[in-house]
């Protein structure tokens, strides 16, 4: 049986590599997409329990990667973790969709906490 996978889309590694390290010994795998694209890309091909998505990526939309899933009628529980998150923004996204909304920096510790929830995971 395979982990339970949590996809991290966002241009900077650091909060992948941070989440990872937070996660310990607690049997969820990260991957890690740089933009839209190969995160389209892993969706098609991959299971994951749930995606941390930066809204602003460099030379694409973090809600490309929203509009995939909806197109795709994929239901995976979304958390953004976005440096900016005006109230405007926050209100257009589907809440269906996203679960929680997080301005950067976020505790890694806590995001860690919320993918093992989204996974299924118990601590």
């Amino acid at each position: 049986m395979s982990l339970p996978s949590t996809l991290v889309v966002d241009d900077d590694a650091t909060i992948a590599n941070a989440l990872r390290s937070a996660l310990g010994n607690h049997k969820v795998s990260v991957t890690i997409a740089p933009d839209a694209a190969t995160a389209k890309q892993l969706l098609s091909k991959e299971q994951f329990c749930g995606i941390v998505l930066d809204l602003m990526l460099e030379g694409s939309n973090g809600r490309d990667v929203l509009d995939y899933l909806a197109a795709e009628h994929m239901n995976i529980p979304t958390v953004v973790v976005s440096q900016r998150l005006p109230p405007s923004v926050r209100e257009s996204l589907d809440e269906e969709q996203v679960k929680l909304c997080f301005a950067k920096p976020i505790e890694p510790r806590l995001l860690a906490t919320i993918v093992l929830s989204l996974c299924g995971v118990e601590t």
